[in-house]
């Protein structure tokens, strides 16, 4: 099947080829029938007639080519929606699944904290801040934060300064942070 670039490449070569014919064909037959001129005349009528013809199936082509080009066009612009959907779909399924796994985590985070804090808390300031050495900021800060201010301190006065300073300097950031959620 072609396509309809190329069918309107055809339709354009058969007009031009049928305009030659009758352009270069006229003369000649025009010398060599010069004796019989009604010959010539019918002869002329043909090609007149063939040129029409062409003419005709060119418009009746190019008619169905260009619906032909358009119905191609609007098919790949469907195909590609339902592509383009189709990942979206799967984007939110994923977004979804992400969801519920930060929920759970959340979930479990709150059951254990309390537990975790105590923990810490009731451990000798140097093994606390030796575990807590080791633990990600986010949660080191968190248990810190649900400590007493002494127990805390306790904890951060046996940690290196590198560390201890940081945990403070974020826990300080959150603490302003909610100060100011609190007065908006």
């Amino acid at each position: 099947m072609l396509r309809p670039h190329n069918q309107a490449l055809q339709v354009i070569r058969t007009l031009a080829i049928s305009s030659v014919l009758m352009v270069c064909v006229s003369p000649v037959m025009a010398q060599k029938y010069n004796e019989q001129p009604e010959q010539v005349e019918v002869e002329k009528e043909l090609i007149h007639q063939a040129v029409k013809d062409a003419q005709n199936y060119c418009k009746t082509t190019a008619e169905s080519a260009t619906d032909a080009r358009i119905e191609w066009q609007m098919r790949a612009l469907f195909d590609v929606e339902k592509r383009m959907h189709d990942k979206m779909t799967a984007l939110d399924a994923k977004i979804a699944e992400l969801k519920k796994w930060v929920t759970k985590r959340d979930e479990i985070l709150k059951r254990s904290e309390g537990h975790v804090v105590q923990i810490y808390a009731q451990m000798r300031a140097d093994a606390a801040a030796a575990q807590l050495g080791t633990l990600d900021d986010n949660t080191a800060v968190s248990i810190l934060l649900q400590m007493k201010p002494r127990q805390a301190g306790a904890i951060l006065a046996e940690m290196p300064s590198d560390r201890a300073a940081f945990l403070t300097d974020t826990m300080a950031m959150l603490t302003a942070r909610k100060a100011k959620e609190g007065q908006s």
